[in-house]
Protein backbone atom coordinates (compact mmCIF):
# COMPACT_ATOMS: atom_id res chain seq x y z
CA UNK A 1 0.00 0.00 0.00
CA UNK A 2 1.43 3.62 -1.16
CA UNK A 3 1.21 6.27 1.34
CA UNK A 4 1.22 10.24 0.32
CA UNK A 5 0.82 13.00 2.51
CA UNK A 6 -2.47 14.53 2.62
CA UNK A 7 -2.71 17.98 0.35
CA UNK A 8 -3.88 20.61 2.21
CA UNK A 9 -3.42 23.69 -0.26
CA UNK A 10 -6.00 24.20 -2.91
CA UNK A 11 -4.72 23.64 -6.23
CA UNK A 12 -1.78 21.75 -4.82
CA UNK A 13 0.32 18.94 -6.67
CA UNK A 14 2.30 15.94 -5.63
CA UNK A 15 4.24 14.48 -8.65
CA UNK A 16 4.96 10.66 -7.10
CA UNK A 17 1.09 10.70 -6.10
CA UNK A 18 -0.04 11.77 -9.72
CA UNK A 19 2.23 9.28 -11.38
CA UNK A 20 0.61 6.69 -8.64
CA UNK A 21 -3.00 7.64 -9.99
CA UNK A 22 -1.73 7.64 -13.50
CA UNK A 23 -1.07 4.11 -13.26
CA UNK A 24 -4.37 3.14 -12.13
CA UNK A 25 -6.56 4.46 -14.20
CA UNK A 26 -5.83 3.02 -17.16
CA UNK A 27 -6.24 -0.92 -18.28
CA UNK A 28 -3.29 -3.21 -16.86
CA UNK A 29 -1.48 -3.80 -19.85
CA UNK A 30 -0.82 -0.78 -21.13
CA UNK A 31 2.59 -0.20 -18.72
CA UNK A 32 1.76 3.56 -18.28
CA UNK A 33 4.06 3.24 -15.12
CA UNK A 34 7.40 3.21 -17.56
CA UNK A 35 6.07 6.89 -18.55
CA UNK A 36 5.58 7.82 -14.78
CA UNK A 37 8.97 6.44 -13.59
CA UNK A 38 10.62 8.36 -16.63
CA UNK A 39 8.86 11.67 -15.51
CA UNK A 40 9.48 10.89 -11.51
CA UNK A 41 13.22 10.57 -12.43
CA UNK A 42 13.52 13.65 -14.52
CA UNK A 43 12.04 15.54 -11.87
CA UNK A 44 14.55 13.71 -8.97
CA UNK A 45 16.86 14.55 -10.64
CA UNK A 46 16.29 18.41 -11.54
CA UNK A 47 16.38 18.55 -7.71
CA UNK A 48 19.79 16.96 -6.86
CA UNK A 49 21.18 19.67 -9.61
CA UNK A 50 19.30 22.39 -7.78
CA UNK A 51 21.26 20.93 -4.42
CA UNK A 52 24.68 21.23 -6.17
CA UNK A 53 24.76 17.89 -7.75
CA UNK A 54 27.25 17.95 -10.69
CA UNK A 55 26.26 14.22 -12.09
CA UNK A 56 22.49 15.75 -12.20
CA UNK A 57 23.85 18.74 -14.66
CA UNK A 58 24.49 17.05 -18.18
CA UNK A 59 20.90 15.23 -18.20
CA UNK A 60 18.40 18.62 -16.91
CA UNK A 61 20.71 20.48 -19.22
CA UNK A 62 19.57 17.94 -22.03
CA UNK A 63 15.67 18.09 -20.92
CA UNK A 64 15.68 21.65 -20.77
CA UNK A 65 17.25 22.02 -24.00
CA UNK A 66 14.06 19.49 -25.88
CA UNK A 67 11.83 21.91 -24.20
CA UNK A 68 12.83 24.55 -25.69
CA UNK A 69 10.16 25.65 -28.55
CA UNK A 70 11.48 25.21 -32.04
CA UNK A 71 14.12 22.89 -31.02
CA UNK A 72 14.62 20.40 -33.80
CA UNK A 73 16.54 17.43 -32.06
CA UNK A 74 13.65 17.77 -29.64
CA UNK A 75 12.71 14.16 -30.05
CA UNK A 76 15.96 12.38 -30.24
CA UNK A 77 17.40 14.19 -27.80
CA UNK A 78 14.42 12.73 -25.01
CA UNK A 79 14.58 9.11 -26.40
CA UNK A 80 18.65 9.11 -25.07
CA UNK A 81 17.49 10.97 -21.98
CA UNK A 82 14.97 7.64 -22.14
CA UNK A 83 18.21 5.40 -22.96
CA UNK A 84 20.07 6.60 -20.09
CA UNK A 85 18.35 7.91 -17.29
CA UNK A 86 18.70 4.68 -15.49
CA UNK A 87 22.10 5.01 -15.73
CA UNK A 88 22.12 8.28 -14.32
CA UNK A 89 19.74 7.86 -11.54
CA UNK A 90 21.84 4.56 -10.56
CA UNK A 91 24.68 6.69 -10.44
CA UNK A 92 23.48 9.08 -8.44
CA UNK A 93 22.44 6.26 -5.96
CA UNK A 94 18.57 7.58 -6.32
CA UNK A 95 18.15 3.44 -7.76
CA UNK A 96 20.31 0.64 -7.00
CA UNK A 97 21.24 -2.45 -9.73
CA UNK A 98 18.80 -3.98 -8.85
CA UNK A 99 15.77 -1.20 -8.95
CA UNK A 100 17.95 -1.04 -12.12
CA UNK A 101 17.07 -4.29 -13.50
CA UNK A 102 13.25 -4.12 -12.76
CA UNK A 103 12.98 -0.93 -13.86
CA UNK A 104 14.46 -1.99 -17.29
CA UNK A 105 12.20 -4.82 -17.47
CA UNK A 106 9.81 -2.34 -17.28
CA UNK A 107 10.75 -0.13 -20.33
CA UNK A 108 11.40 -3.13 -22.71
CA UNK A 109 7.72 -4.41 -21.95
CA UNK A 110 6.62 -1.34 -22.54
CA UNK A 111 8.17 -0.96 -26.04
CA UNK A 112 6.42 -4.64 -26.67
CA UNK A 113 2.80 -2.70 -26.00
CA UNK A 114 3.60 0.30 -27.93
CA UNK A 115 5.00 -1.72 -30.96
CA UNK A 116 3.37 -4.66 -31.95
CA UNK A 117 4.83 -5.06 -34.94
CA UNK A 118 7.76 -6.49 -33.06
CA UNK A 119 5.72 -9.79 -32.59
CA UNK A 120 5.77 -12.09 -36.09
CA UNK A 121 2.42 -13.35 -37.34
CA UNK A 122 0.45 -9.95 -36.25
CA UNK A 123 -0.06 -10.51 -32.80
CA UNK A 124 -0.64 -8.35 -29.99
CA UNK A 125 1.33 -8.04 -26.84
CA UNK A 126 -1.08 -8.69 -24.19
CA UNK A 127 0.69 -8.57 -20.77
CA UNK A 128 -1.54 -10.25 -17.65
CA UNK A 129 -3.25 -7.81 -14.94
CA UNK A 130 -1.06 -9.95 -12.59
CA UNK A 131 2.20 -8.90 -14.40
CA UNK A 132 0.92 -5.36 -14.93
CA UNK A 133 0.46 -5.43 -11.35
CA UNK A 134 3.87 -6.84 -10.44
CA UNK A 135 5.33 -3.74 -12.35
CA UNK A 136 3.75 -1.43 -11.11
CA UNK A 137 4.79 -3.02 -7.15
CA UNK A 138 8.34 -2.75 -8.64
CA UNK A 139 8.07 0.91 -9.89
CA UNK A 140 6.24 2.06 -6.52
CA UNK A 141 9.25 0.22 -4.67
CA UNK A 142 12.19 1.80 -6.68
CA UNK A 143 11.37 5.41 -7.49
CA UNK A 144 7.84 6.53 -6.91
CA UNK A 145 7.29 6.77 -3.07
CA UNK A 146 10.43 8.21 -2.44
CA UNK A 147 11.88 11.00 -2.01
CA UNK A 148 14.83 12.60 -3.87
CA UNK A 149 17.59 11.46 -1.40
CA UNK A 150 20.75 9.76 -2.00
CA UNK A 151 22.09 6.98 0.04
CA UNK A 152 25.93 9.10 0.36
CA UNK A 153 23.99 12.06 0.69
CA UNK A 154 21.59 11.16 3.21
CA UNK A 155 24.35 9.26 5.71
CA UNK A 156 26.89 12.34 4.68
CA UNK A 157 24.10 14.78 6.35
CA UNK A 158 23.33 12.32 9.18
CA UNK A 159 26.73 12.71 10.16
CA UNK A 160 26.81 16.69 9.77
CA UNK A 161 23.89 17.14 11.58
CA UNK A 162 25.02 14.83 14.57
CA UNK A 163 28.90 16.11 14.87
CA UNK A 164 27.39 19.91 15.00
CA UNK A 165 28.30 21.68 17.94
CA UNK A 166 25.08 22.88 18.29
CA UNK A 167 23.50 19.08 17.85
CA UNK A 168 20.11 19.08 19.49
CA UNK A 169 18.75 15.47 20.11
CA UNK A 170 15.07 15.55 18.36
CA UNK A 171 13.44 12.52 18.07
CA UNK A 172 10.89 13.40 15.76
CA UNK A 173 13.27 15.57 13.23
CA UNK A 174 15.75 12.69 13.60
CA UNK A 175 13.37 9.97 12.57
CA UNK A 176 11.19 11.98 10.11
CA UNK A 177 14.72 12.67 8.21
CA UNK A 178 17.14 10.23 8.52
CA UNK A 179 14.46 7.01 8.76
CA UNK A 180 11.21 6.98 7.50
CA UNK A 181 11.21 8.92 4.31
CA UNK A 182 14.37 7.30 3.11
CA UNK A 183 14.89 4.38 0.93
CA UNK A 184 15.40 1.00 3.38
CA UNK A 185 19.45 1.28 1.80
CA UNK A 186 19.80 4.43 2.90
CA UNK A 187 18.04 3.73 5.99
CA UNK A 188 20.63 0.83 6.60
CA UNK A 189 23.68 3.15 5.89
CA UNK A 190 22.58 5.46 8.37
CA UNK A 191 21.99 2.78 11.47
CA UNK A 192 25.75 1.16 10.55
CA UNK A 193 27.23 4.02 10.80
CA UNK A 194 25.50 5.19 14.11
CA UNK A 195 25.80 1.25 15.20
CA UNK A 196 30.02 1.09 14.37
CA UNK A 197 30.89 4.56 16.38
CA UNK A 198 28.32 4.45 18.78
CA UNK A 199 30.22 0.28 19.69
CA UNK A 200 33.65 1.36 19.06
CA UNK A 201 34.27 5.00 19.89
CA UNK A 202 36.08 5.74 16.87
CA UNK A 203 39.06 8.70 16.43
CA UNK A 204 38.49 10.14 13.49
CA UNK A 205 40.20 13.33 12.70
CA UNK A 206 37.52 14.84 10.49
CA UNK A 207 35.08 14.65 13.18
CA UNK A 208 35.00 18.03 15.19
CA UNK A 209 34.21 16.59 18.35
CA UNK A 210 36.15 14.29 20.91
CA UNK A 211 35.32 10.84 20.42
CA UNK A 212 33.56 9.90 23.59
CA UNK A 213 31.33 12.92 22.98
CA UNK A 214 30.31 11.94 19.50
CA UNK A 215 30.11 8.39 20.47
CA UNK A 216 27.47 9.35 23.35
CA UNK A 217 25.35 11.25 20.37
CA UNK A 218 25.37 8.09 17.74
CA UNK A 219 24.02 6.02 21.11
CA UNK A 220 21.35 8.29 21.34
CA UNK A 221 20.74 8.27 17.49
CA UNK A 222 20.73 4.20 17.68
CA UNK A 223 18.18 3.87 20.43
CA UNK A 224 15.75 6.02 17.97
CA UNK A 225 16.36 3.81 15.22
CA UNK A 226 16.07 0.67 17.66
CA UNK A 227 12.13 1.99 18.20
CA UNK A 228 11.84 1.53 14.53
CA UNK A 229 13.11 -1.53 13.74
CA UNK A 230 15.00 -3.51 16.30
CA UNK A 231 16.31 -5.94 14.05
CA UNK A 232 18.10 -3.48 11.81
CA UNK A 233 19.88 -2.21 14.84
CA UNK A 234 20.64 -5.65 16.08
CA UNK A 235 21.98 -6.53 12.42
CA UNK A 236 24.44 -3.90 12.56
CA UNK A 237 25.70 -4.16 16.20
CA UNK A 238 26.42 -7.93 15.35
CA UNK A 239 28.48 -6.84 12.39
CA UNK A 240 30.97 -5.04 14.79
CA UNK A 241 31.04 -6.92 17.52
CA UNK A 242 33.86 -8.91 16.80
CA UNK A 243 35.78 -5.33 16.62
CA UNK A 244 34.65 -4.64 19.93
CA UNK A 245 35.77 -8.09 20.91
CA UNK A 246 39.45 -6.74 20.45
CA UNK A 247 38.95 -3.12 21.35
CA UNK A 248 40.69 -1.66 24.12
CA UNK A 249 39.01 -2.22 27.79
CA UNK A 250 38.20 1.25 28.75
CA UNK A 251 36.17 1.11 25.13
CA UNK A 252 34.61 -2.23 26.04
CA UNK A 253 33.83 -0.81 29.18
CA UNK A 254 32.48 2.76 27.41
CA UNK A 255 30.25 0.68 24.94
CA UNK A 256 28.62 -1.57 27.87
CA UNK A 257 27.89 1.86 29.68
CA UNK A 258 26.38 3.41 26.74
CA UNK A 259 24.71 1.21 25.12
CA UNK A 260 23.55 -1.49 28.18
CA UNK A 261 20.13 -0.65 28.41
CA UNK A 262 19.34 -1.14 24.66
CA UNK A 263 17.93 -4.09 24.08
CA UNK A 264 19.21 -5.28 20.53
CA UNK A 265 22.99 -4.44 22.14
CA UNK A 266 22.32 -7.53 24.20
CA UNK A 267 20.54 -10.24 21.67
CA UNK A 268 23.90 -8.95 19.54
CA UNK A 269 26.25 -9.66 22.60
CA UNK A 270 28.39 -12.87 22.64
CA UNK A 271 28.41 -15.03 25.47
CA UNK A 272 32.40 -14.25 26.17
CA UNK A 273 31.94 -10.82 26.24
CA UNK A 274 28.81 -10.87 29.11
CA UNK A 275 31.48 -12.97 31.30
CA UNK A 276 34.17 -10.57 30.71
CA UNK A 277 31.60 -7.59 31.22
CA UNK A 278 30.70 -9.29 34.80
CA UNK A 279 34.39 -9.66 35.67
CA UNK A 280 35.28 -6.07 35.21
CA UNK A 281 32.17 -5.22 37.76
CA UNK A 282 33.57 -7.51 40.11
CA UNK A 283 36.99 -5.56 39.74
CA UNK A 284 35.74 -2.16 39.63
CA UNK A 285 33.83 -2.70 42.69
CA UNK A 286 36.96 -3.96 44.30
CA UNK A 287 39.09 -0.56 42.93
CA UNK A 288 36.76 1.56 44.45
CA UNK A 289 37.56 0.10 48.38
CA UNK A 290 40.83 0.86 47.41
CA UNK A 291 40.78 4.20 45.67
CA UNK A 292 37.41 5.36 47.26
CA UNK A 293 36.23 6.65 43.49
CA UNK A 294 34.48 6.15 40.25
CA UNK A 295 35.52 6.86 36.68
CA UNK A 296 32.76 8.36 34.16
CA UNK A 297 32.23 5.37 32.21
CA UNK A 298 32.20 3.10 35.78
CA UNK A 299 29.51 4.99 37.23
CA UNK A 300 27.34 4.37 34.07
CA UNK A 301 28.06 0.42 34.14
CA UNK A 302 26.86 0.34 37.79
CA UNK A 303 24.08 2.63 36.76
CA UNK A 304 22.82 -0.21 34.50
CA UNK A 305 21.84 -2.58 37.97
CA UNK A 306 18.52 -0.69 37.73
CA UNK A 307 17.63 -2.58 34.82
CA UNK A 308 16.20 -6.16 36.05
CA UNK A 309 17.70 -7.77 32.43
CA UNK A 310 21.29 -5.84 32.72
CA UNK A 311 20.99 -7.30 36.40
CA UNK A 312 19.99 -11.04 35.18
CA UNK A 313 23.48 -10.80 32.83
CA UNK A 314 25.65 -9.39 34.59
CA UNK A 315 24.60 -10.82 38.62
CA UNK A 316 28.09 -8.89 39.77
CA UNK A 317 25.80 -5.52 39.43
CA UNK A 318 24.30 -5.77 42.71
CA UNK A 319 26.71 -6.68 45.14
CA UNK A 320 28.75 -3.90 43.28
CA UNK A 321 26.76 -1.33 43.88
CA UNK A 322 25.86 -1.97 47.32
CA UNK A 323 29.36 -2.06 48.21
CA UNK A 324 30.20 1.68 46.75
CA UNK A 325 30.56 4.47 49.58
CA UNK A 326 27.70 6.59 49.92
CA UNK A 327 29.39 10.01 47.57
CA UNK A 328 29.56 6.98 45.14
CA UNK A 329 26.34 5.29 45.43
CA UNK A 330 24.37 9.24 44.72
CA UNK A 331 26.39 9.72 41.82
CA UNK A 332 25.64 6.36 40.19
CA UNK A 333 21.21 6.79 41.14
CA UNK A 334 22.16 10.30 39.13
CA UNK A 335 22.86 8.93 36.16
CA UNK A 336 19.92 6.45 35.49
CA UNK A 337 17.07 7.77 38.54
CA UNK A 338 14.86 4.68 38.64
CA UNK A 339 12.47 2.87 40.76
CA UNK A 340 14.66 0.27 41.90
CA UNK A 341 16.87 3.03 43.85
CA UNK A 342 14.38 4.48 45.83
CA UNK A 343 14.57 2.23 48.71
CA UNK A 344 18.43 2.90 49.05
CA UNK A 345 17.68 6.66 49.36
CA UNK A 346 16.89 6.62 53.37
CA UNK A 347 20.05 4.70 54.09
CA UNK A 348 22.31 7.24 52.11
CA UNK A 349 20.76 10.09 54.13
CA UNK A 350 21.23 7.70 57.32
CA UNK A 351 24.93 6.98 56.26
CA UNK A 352 25.37 10.78 55.93
CA UNK A 353 28.34 12.57 58.42
CA UNK A 354 29.09 15.77 57.32
CA UNK A 355 26.49 18.87 56.16
CA UNK A 356 28.56 18.63 52.44
CA UNK A 357 27.89 15.10 52.23
CA UNK A 358 24.25 15.71 53.47
CA UNK A 359 23.82 18.47 50.64
CA UNK A 360 25.63 15.96 47.84
CA UNK A 361 23.31 13.06 48.29
CA UNK A 362 20.24 15.18 48.55
CA UNK A 363 21.39 17.34 45.18
CA UNK A 364 22.67 13.76 43.35
CA UNK A 365 19.99 11.48 44.43
CA UNK A 366 17.47 12.39 46.59
CA UNK A 367 16.06 14.96 44.31
CA UNK A 368 16.33 13.74 40.80
CA UNK A 369 14.38 10.42 42.18
CA UNK A 370 11.81 12.61 43.55
CA UNK A 371 9.31 12.33 40.76
CA UNK A 372 9.36 8.46 40.80
CA UNK A 373 8.60 8.44 44.76
CA UNK A 374 5.43 7.21 46.29
CA UNK A 375 3.65 8.25 49.49
CA UNK A 376 5.85 5.59 51.33
CA UNK A 377 8.64 6.06 49.83
CA UNK A 378 8.68 10.31 50.45
CA UNK A 379 8.04 9.57 54.42
CA UNK A 380 10.55 7.09 54.53
CA UNK A 381 13.16 9.87 53.23
CA UNK A 382 11.94 12.55 55.56
CA UNK A 383 12.28 10.22 57.99
CA UNK A 384 15.90 9.61 57.22
CA UNK A 385 16.45 13.10 56.60
CA UNK A 386 15.24 13.88 60.23
CA UNK A 387 16.66 10.87 62.03
CA UNK A 388 20.63 11.46 61.11
CA UNK A 389 22.79 10.52 64.14
CA UNK A 390 24.57 13.68 63.93
CA UNK A 391 22.15 15.95 62.47
CA UNK A 392 24.08 16.36 59.08
CA UNK A 393 21.41 16.57 57.11
CA UNK A 394 20.64 19.94 58.10
CA UNK A 395 23.43 22.10 56.08
CA UNK A 396 23.36 25.59 54.72
CA UNK A 397 20.97 24.64 51.36
CA UNK A 398 19.38 21.86 52.91
CA UNK A 399 16.01 23.66 53.74
CA UNK A 400 15.65 24.56 50.18
CA UNK A 401 16.25 21.16 48.87
CA UNK A 402 13.53 20.30 51.21
CA UNK A 403 11.22 23.13 49.61
CA UNK A 404 12.30 21.80 46.55
CA UNK A 405 11.06 17.78 47.34
CA UNK A 406 7.80 19.23 47.91
CA UNK A 407 7.12 20.60 44.86
CA UNK A 408 9.04 17.61 42.39
CA UNK A 409 6.80 15.21 44.46
CA UNK A 410 3.59 16.83 43.29
CA UNK A 411 2.46 14.47 41.53
CA UNK A 412 1.08 12.51 44.91
CA UNK A 413 -1.60 15.22 45.23
CA UNK A 414 -3.59 15.74 48.10
CA UNK A 415 -1.76 13.08 50.22
CA UNK A 416 1.40 14.83 50.26
CA UNK A 417 -0.22 18.41 50.87
CA UNK A 418 -1.92 16.75 54.26
CA UNK A 419 1.73 15.55 55.03
CA UNK A 420 2.92 18.99 54.65
CA UNK A 421 0.27 20.71 56.68
CA UNK A 422 0.42 18.39 59.68
CA UNK A 423 4.08 18.81 59.48
CA UNK A 424 3.47 22.64 59.94
CA UNK A 425 0.78 22.66 62.53
CA UNK A 426 3.12 19.89 64.41
CA UNK A 427 6.19 22.76 64.65
CA UNK A 428 8.31 20.49 62.98
CA UNK A 429 9.93 21.11 59.87
CA UNK A 430 8.27 21.92 56.32
CA UNK A 431 6.87 18.15 56.47
CA UNK A 432 5.37 16.27 59.37
CA UNK A 433 8.38 15.11 61.72
CA UNK A 434 7.68 10.96 61.51
CA UNK A 435 10.29 10.29 64.66
CA UNK A 436 9.02 12.77 67.07
CA UNK A 437 9.39 10.40 69.73
CA UNK A 438 13.40 11.14 69.24
CA UNK A 439 15.05 13.19 71.87
CA UNK A 440 17.65 15.94 71.20
CA UNK A 441 19.82 14.38 74.43
CA UNK A 442 21.23 11.50 71.97
CA UNK A 443 22.62 13.99 69.52
CA UNK A 444 26.11 15.83 69.65
CA UNK A 445 25.71 19.96 70.49
CA UNK A 446 26.60 20.64 67.45
CA UNK A 447 23.63 18.68 66.19
CA UNK A 448 21.11 20.02 68.72
CA UNK A 449 21.94 23.88 67.46
CA UNK A 450 21.47 22.59 63.71
CA UNK A 451 18.10 20.95 64.50
CA UNK A 452 17.06 23.68 66.29
CA UNK A 453 17.83 26.61 64.19
CA UNK A 454 15.93 24.96 61.06
CA UNK A 455 13.33 23.12 63.49
CA UNK A 456 10.39 25.79 62.43
CA UNK A 457 12.07 28.05 59.40
CA UNK A 458 8.16 29.52 59.03
CA UNK A 459 8.01 30.50 62.89
CA UNK A 460 10.93 31.69 62.14
CA UNK A 461 10.50 33.70 59.32
CA UNK A 462 7.41 35.24 60.37
CA UNK A 463 9.71 36.51 63.70
CA UNK A 464 12.25 38.35 61.51
CA UNK A 465 9.11 40.47 59.94
CA UNK A 466 7.97 41.21 62.75
CA UNK A 467 11.24 42.19 64.85
CA UNK A 468 12.70 45.59 63.19
CA UNK A 469 16.41 45.75 62.10
CA UNK A 470 18.47 47.20 65.01
CA UNK A 471 21.85 48.54 63.86
CA UNK A 472 24.72 47.27 66.37
CA UNK A 473 25.80 49.18 69.39
CA UNK A 474 29.00 51.12 69.11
Amino acid sequence: MARHEQLIAKGACRLELDHYLETLIRKPGAFPGATAVCADLIYKIEVLKEEGEADARPLVQDVERAQQPGEADAVPLMLNIENTILDVAEKLELIDRTHKTQLKRLREDRHLCAHPSLRPMGELHEPTSEYARAHLAAALDAVLVHHPSQGRRVRDGFITYAADPAFTFEAGYLGHTYSDRVRPTSRARVVDFAAKFALLQIEDDSMPLAAPMFADRMAQCLRLFADRDQSLAEEYLARHMSRLETAEPAVQLAALGRLGDLPAFWKALPHPMRTLYNTKITSIAAQVATIGYLRPDETRVLALVAHPEVRTSLPALTNAFAALPVAERSRVISVRPAPYFLPHLPGLLTEVRSFDAGEFVTRTAVLPSAGLMSLEDTKAVLRAWWDNENGQTWGRVMPGYLVALYFTTAHLGEARRGEARRGTRSGGHIWRNSARSRTCSTLSPAARAWRQRWRSPIRRHSESRAAPYAPPAN
